[in-house]
């Protein structure tokens, strides 16, 4: 596969990744006050981050985490933050505290595989892809990072195509170019 074609892969899964906001889990104590409260306060920080002000975002989301060390949702959006920001190490630091907190956080456990997939530890990514597909079945940037995985890294295409096709059954809008990766990657079984 062409660089060009695999460059455009990978900033598909940056692109798709980038919109992701995870909202905390409800308490399990304190009741309806301290929930209200920590919707507000979750609110008020996804707006910054939303609005583009991230170090105000990050500053929310820390106070989340301080305050609130069982809930994921702040630990697992200063992870985002900081992967799109490049900082993998700190992304990964989050991220490993938020799957502490909740083991099968999915949006942590694909982020967790771009992360390892990025770095050439491609049996740590699949093992990453194939935990968030364990914890929700039809998660589909899950499903396509596995794809890409066996496609463009690991040479499997003949795995990469029935992931193509679930990807594009599990998807609420899939990818326009799938339709060619799937061609390509049944060109190469």
């Amino acid at each position: 596969m062409s660089s060009i074609k695999a460059e455009g892969l990978c900033l598909l899964v940056i692109v798709t990744l980038a919109g992701c906001v995870t909202a905390p889990t409800p308490p399990e104590s304190g009741g309806q006050a301290e929930q209200a409260v920590l919707d507000a306060s979750f609110s008020e920080a996804v707006q910054a981050m939303e609005q583009g002000d991230l170090t105000d975002a990050s500053a929310r989301f820390e106070q989340l985490a301080r305050d609130y060390p069982d809930k994921s949702g702040p630990m697992a959006n200063l992870g985002i933050m900081a992967f799109q920001e490049e900082e993998t190490d700190t992304a990964k630091q989050w991220f490993e505290r938020v799957l502490a907190v909740n083991p099968e956080h999915v949006q942590v456990l694909n982020h967790l595989g771009v992360i390892a997939r990025h770095a050439g530890e491609f049996d740590e990514a699949e093992r990453y892809y194939r935990a968030a597909l364990a914890a929700d079945p039809d998660y589909a940037p899950a499903i396509l990072n596995l794809a890409f995985l066996f496609d463009i890294y690991l040479g499997k295409p003949a795995d990469a195509v029935e992931l193509y096709e679930r990807y594009q059954s599990a998807a609420s809008e899939p990818d326009p170019r799938l339709e060619d990766w799937i061609f390509d990657a049944k060109n190469r079984i």
